[in-house]
């Protein structure tokens, strides 16, 4: 099951390469679900009545953003972004797209989410343009821990969102930013 490479479809290709192997993808979704179901549970153990939008929308950020860090360490994913730099770019860009759901969704402190933004596309950019990967490697851990340190007590006004920076920090700054291939 681990070796056995698939071609992926079209539509995929941004979350896993143009191949992968059903390992990889399994463990990929595997992951995005049992995040999301967890995610769920901390918010429905603080939140009397979360609409059923919501949950959707809470369930669907936060498999995405577990998914993606374990699609982001798949050679095939890197594979497909070493090959495509400017949609490596883009990537990375793109993702104001769960901050700014939580910010409107749950929590209203645009600072902090704006902060968590900025600093992991900064982070994940800087790493991104050094050309040594064993660099790479370092620089995306010194980053990522910082700014886990530095989100994590910032808090939030609805604590059962705390997960999500360094979450967010792992899958763009360690797990993409770095080229592996």
């Amino acid at each position: 099951m681990r070796g056995r490479e698939i071609a992926i479809p079209r539509a995929l290709w941004e979350l896993h390469g143009e191949r992968s192997t059903v390992f990889d993808l399994v463990l990929v979704y595997a992951t995005a679900v049992a995040f999301g179901v967890v995610a769920l549970v901390f918010a429905w153990s603080r939140v009397a009545d979360l609409p059923w939008w919501k949950s959707l929308l809470l369930f669907l950020v936060a498999a995405d953003a577990s998914g993606g860090i374990v699609a982001n360490f798949s050679p095939f994913t890197d594979r497909y972004y070493a090959e495509r730099p400017g949609h490596r770019w883009v990537f990375i860009f793109i993702h104001v797209v769960g901050p700014a759901l939580l910010y409107v969704l749950f929590d209203g402190r645009l600072a902090y989410w704006v902060f968590l933004y900025v600093y992991t596309v900064a982070a994940a950019s800087l790493v991104n343009v050094v050309q040594d990967r064993s660099r790479q490697e370092v620089a995306a851990a010194a980053l990522a821990a910082l700014g886990i340190v530095i989100l994590l007590p910032l808090g939030l006004d609805v604590p059962f969102l705390a997960w999500f920076a360094p979450v967010y920090v792992i899958k763009l700054v360690l797990a993409f930013a770095v080229r592996r291939t």
